[in-house]
């Protein structure tokens, strides 16, 4: 499946949405920044954003609130963090993601419209970063893929195998509107530049066992731009890996948005 833009999709970009890249050293907080962003673009308080940011400092899962609401789930990921792991609970949903220093996520920030749907907001997330990975000749397509970590009928694949995870939370009302949950739409991407993907899908299985559940991943559904792109990758090491995703990306989007905001002012001329 490809998540191609219809002109409708395209209209749900906000004209003065910006390019941030912004990081909190604390690896909770630094996943909390998407909320906070959130509601001041719901109030009006702030532009919407297109945040690109590394996930944790060390290797380790994400999870969402539904995984840690029993006491199981959260002696599991006690139990995890014991062993020198990190895990956050992410703002979005679905089940356990890798996180660490090789792992960069895009997070769209928009005001929650009157009418939309989530597909739209997939295709809108899905179609950049597909072309992004086309200008390193990686050939992406959306999908499901049964045993892949947070699985979803939006995965990025590439040659089958499972590179990027996608999600969404949608809070509060509609924008602009006075309430004490202001609304927004937060689509996450979540992009695994260099990590061990049997180590990480060893933890995320690991949680969900000590969490009573029988939810499992299998390895062999996932890649890595590292795996995909061997010695075309232009970075040493898991952390130089990520940070030279994170600078390609911010320049991609501000990149593109140039164009959509050129092509704007040509139409009203």
């Amino acid at each position: 499946m490809n998540a191609r833009l219809d002109v409708a999709d395209e209209q749900l970009w906000p004209q003065n949405v910006e390019v941030v890249w912004f990081e909190d050293p604390d690896d909770q907080a630094n996943t909390d920044v998407d909320a906070a962003l959130g509601e001041a673009v719901g109030r009006g308080d702030r532009p919407p954003v297109v945040r690109v940011w590394r996930s944790a400092r060390r290797l380790g899962i994400g999870v969402s609130r539904k995984d840690v609401a029993t006491p199981a789930g959260q002696q599991a990921a006690e139990r995890l963090r014991a062993l020198g792991l990190t895990v956050v609970v992410r703002q979005t949903g679905g089940t356990a993601v890798p996180q660490g220093p090789g792992v960069v996520n895009v997070s769209y920030i928009f005001p929650r419209p009157a009418a939309a749907t989530t597909d739209a907001y997939f295709r809108l997330l899905c179609a950049p970063l597909m072309a992004w990975l086309g200008t390193w000749d990686l050939n992406a397509e959306t999908g499901p893929l049964p045993g892949s970590y947070c699985d979803g009928q939006y995965n990025i694949l590439v040659n089958g195998q499972k590179l990027v995870g996608t999600a969404q939370a949608w809070r509060g009302g509609l924008a602009g509107i006075q309430s004490t949950r202001p609304g927004y739409i937060l689509a996450h991407a979540c992009l695994v530049v260099d990590a061990d993907m049997t180590v990480c899908s060893e933890h995320i299985n690991r949680f969900y066992e000590w969490a009573g559940q029988d939810y499992r991943v299998v390895p062999e559904t996932a890649t890595t731009l590292r795996a995909l792109l061997g010695p075309r990758l232009p970075a040493p090491g898991v952390s130089g890996a990520g940070l030279w995703a994170a600078e390609e990306l911010v320049r991609f989007y501000q990149m593109k948005l140039q164009r959509a905001r050129l092509r704007s002012v040509q139409r009203g001329s």
